[in-house]
């Protein structure tokens, strides 16, 4: 007797690893695979380092906004690099922090194009990062980066 109702001849029944389910008559796009890590911002100006991040905080400059702080530094010679800071005493818990970083890092990735070279940011998010409409949010990021002076001309 099958512990299952219905599953007598599963036992035996041979198994198929190589061809795909139907789709079910839905269409499938069939278009050339798009690499998503074309559309990061580099590693090369991420701010990664412990060293970096203290270095921003002691010398750079402090710019508030109302969702966000954003702190900069002039580094001639060296390419734009960005970071993102969400700390659990100002934004909350694991979760919330990485919301808070995600959503800064898709608004800034999208103007990463028109950012100038030489300069530093580390962007700070506060506890209003999590629920404030995307649009404002996307607005007071671009407030700060304008008086930062980081963004050049847009590009149609």
């Amino acid at each position: 007797m099958s512990p299952i109702p219905g599953s007598a001849g599963l036992r035996d029944a041979p198994i198929s690893f190589g061809a795909a389910p139907p789709h079910r008559g839905r269409a499938v796009a069939a278009g050339p695979a798009v690499s998503a890590g074309r559309e990061r911002i580099p590693p090369d100006q991420r701010l990664r380092r412990a060293s970096e991040f203290l270095r921003l905080r002691s010398e750079g400059r402090p710019i508030r906004g109302a969702h966000c702080l954003v702190v900069t530094l002039a580094v001639p010679g060296e390419p734009a690099k960005v970071g993102f800071v969400a700390s659990r005493k100002s934004v909350g818990g694991a979760v919330r922090r990485n919301r808070a970083r995600r959503r800064l890092r898709e608004i800034v990735r999208r103007r990463w194009a028109r950012v100038s070279a030489g300069l530093w940011m580390m962007f700070v998010a506060h506890r209003s990062t999590l629920t404030a409409p995307h649009r404002e949010l996307e607005a007071d990021v671009e407030r700060l980066l304008t008086r930062a002076g980081a963004l050049g001309p847009a590009t149609p």
